[in-house]
């Protein structure tokens, strides 16, 4: 029975294991496109233009690690770990990025179409001119990042904290905002198109209507109004 159970434990360990011949690939080449490399340690290596287009990168530690213009669409990088990591221009598109936490990493000008970034976590990110182009940011933590002049189009944001984020000169189209955090943001100059808006307290914000576009707004507090908005 307890060679049974060993047997079954070392399976376990091999199937979270990365490849050791696709890491190896990796270092050397800086290209590895549908590899596995999940619960791997790439932590600050310098991967720039790397190309990992649909690779398996669950659970890896990349903490540190320069990933400039990266290829990353597609990629799997659910609960994997970025601290501090240089993601500048990198492309995400596609990529599930459930769960990852990118504190303090250089996003700026990066691409996150058609991403899931669901339970992440951004916060204290330099994320200026980010795109987030049909993404899942369900749940997601922005807290003091800076998002100037990020691309926020057909997203979904229910219940996202922007706390003492930076979301000056932000388009934010057609975006799901429910119940998500605003506390101490900034949102000069910030525009809201048709979105849903709905439970959030706007009312210490520097905003007018015109900074409202055909946007639902149902239980949220506006500036120019003393009670909460009502809807049927």
């Amino acid at each position: 029975m307890k060679k049974y159970f060993f047997f079954i434990f070392i399976i376990a360990l091999n199937s979270y294991a990365f490849d050791e011949s696709h890491l190896n690939r990796l270092l050397q080449t800086k290209t590895c496109e549908y590899c596995d490399l999940s619960n791997a340690d790439l932590r600050k290596k310098n991967l720039q233009k790397a190309k990992l287009t649909g690779s398996n990168l669950s659970g890896t530690n990349f903490s540190g690690t320069n990933l400039k213009e990266a290829d990353l669409s597609f990629t799997n990088l659910s609960n994997s770990t970025g601290y501090i990591a240089k993601l500048y221009k990198a492309n995400f598109e596609g990529a599930d990025l459930t769960g990852v936490k990118l504190n303090g990493a250089d996003l700026k000008n990066s691409n996150f179409s058609d991403a899931n970034l669901s339970k992440s976590n951004l916060s204290n990110t330099d994320a200026a001119e980010i795109i987030f182009d049909g993404c899942n940011l369900k749940f997601s933590k922005f807290k003091a990042a800076n998002l100037t002049k990020s691309k926020i189009l057909g997203s979904n944001l229910f219940n996202t904290d922007f706390s003492g984020a930076n979301l000056s000169n932000a388009t934010i189209d057609s975006v799901d905002l429910t119940n998500s955090k605003l506390v101490n943001t900034n949102l000069n100059n910030v525009f809201f198109y048709n979105s849903q808006l709905s439970g959030i307290n706007f009312a210490k914000f520097d905003l007018n209507k015109n900074n409202f576009i055909n946007n639902i707004m149902c239980d949220s507090l506006l500036p120019w109004k003393k009670n909460k908005v009502m809807c049927e």
